[in-house]
């Protein structure tokens, strides 16, 4: 081992690359490393002072290089090239820069906790031709037990797609809720200026606008809900009162041209303590599979009543579902409508159950037809 290093982060000393070399060889010899090359993802083996002691054919693959000591003994970001690995003055771990560095930040916490850790981190490389390149990586490191020590497993997972993907979801949900929401209100604005004849094409407009802001705004949240980053916020509400409102929007939304909606005239309000974006959204998502589900001149009938201390919102419509049908619902992407759908009752459940937890189901039989239902604990409110 070197003697103590300068560093501006985490420790710089190192072990001699003869050491190095006899920890290869050993673990070379472990029952565990002969399966290492069966994981596809880059994975490394670091010893207490960080170097690099062993890897997986992945993480040479990586490199692109078929020489092995071209990296033993070193640290990972000099091996894939970070531009700060040699800013330290006793390499990758010791500069000023090292110190956001997520894959050091996971190393180091596994080392210090004996528990695996997980961060990610995004380096900045140089390629074979000195250029840089961006890497978004999720880096996983665990302690290994062996006879002869303590190691860490370090498990590189690139997410450049998935970063890319987000940031592409993101502008584009948030220049496209401008453009269409600009343009409702736009038309919103226009109604009372349309001549007369015109009138009926100006309302479809309307409609058909309001059902794409409305639509976008489901795929957002829908995203932003799987992803775990929707936070949700309860409040006090009066179930009627957005089950009425809702009702009422929906009669103008275009899956309802020919369509009847109405509200249960035995509905009684109960309060109950939820996410209102999110509890819209169910309700929302309950009448559009009803319409999509009910033929021109059908009825659907919404309701609220009061069960065992549970609000239980409600959405009936005729129709009746077959046996196959009914035994995927709720299934993420599992739909009578064709490919690339099955988002609906899904998110139904997924909103209810894991966000404000209720509870989901149904009954579809031929005498009644089908109803969805969607039952939250009850808010007591004091006089």
């Amino acid at each position: 081992m070197n003697k103590k290093c300068e560093t501006l982060c985490a420790p710089g000393e190192r072990m001699a690359m003869s050491d190095v070399h006899a920890e290869n060889a050993r673990l070379g010899n472990h029952l565990c490393s002969h399966y290492f090359d069966f994981f596809p993802l880059p994975l490394l083996v670091l010893n207490s002072f960080r170097q690099i002691v062993f890897s997986n054919k992945a993480f040479i693959d990586l490199l692109g290089t078929s020489d092995v000591d071209s990296f033993l003994a070193k640290r990972p970001g000099e091996a894939v090239g970070c531009v700060y690995a040699a800013t330290g003055k006793n390499g990758c771990g010791t500069s000023l820069h090292c110190r956001e560095c997520g894959a050091l930040q996971a190393i180091l916490e596994s080392m210090r906790t004996r528990e695996k850790a997980v961060h990610e981190c995004q380096l900045l490389c140089r390629d074979e031709h000195g250029g840089a390149v961006a890497r978004d990586l999720r880096i996983f490191a665990s302690p290994w037990e062996t006879a002869d020590g303590t190691y860490y497993v370090v498990t590189l997972l690139d997410i450049g797609d998935e970063k890319r993907r987000q940031a592409l979801e993101r502008i584009f949900f948030h220049d496209i809720l401008n453009s269409a929401g600009g343009a409702r209100n736009l038309v919103d604005i226009l109604m009372d200026e349309v001549p007369e004849d015109a009138r009926e094409i100006a309302h479809m407009a309307r409609s058909s606008l309001f059902a794409l802001v409305d639509e976008i705004q489901t795929q957002k949240q829908l995203l932003s809900v799987e992803r775990s980053e929707y936070v949700a916020s309860k409040i006090t509400l009066q179930g009627l009162e957005i089950i009425h409102a809702i009702v009422g929007e929906f009669r103008a939304h275009p899956k309802a041209l020919g369509k009847s909606i109405h509200l249960d005239e035995n509905s009684v309000n109960v309060a109950v303590s939820s996410d209102f974006s999110l509890l819209r959204r169910i309700l929302v998502n309950m009448l559009l599979n009803a319409l999509e589900a009910t033929p021109a001149g059908g009825v659907i009938t919404a309701g609220l009543r009061r069960e065992e201390g549970r609000a239980v919102f409600w959405v009936a419509n005729p129709e009746v579902m077959s046996e196959s049908v009914r035994l995927q619902v709720f299934k993420r992407s599992f739909s009578t409508k064709g490919h690339d759908r099955g988002l609906g009752t899904y998110s139904i459940k997924l909103l209810a159950e894991n966000y404000l937890g209720g509870e989901v189901g149904f009954t579809s039989v031929e005498s009644e037809g089908t109803t969805f239902w969607v039952a939250l604990k009850q808010c007591v409110q004091s006089d």
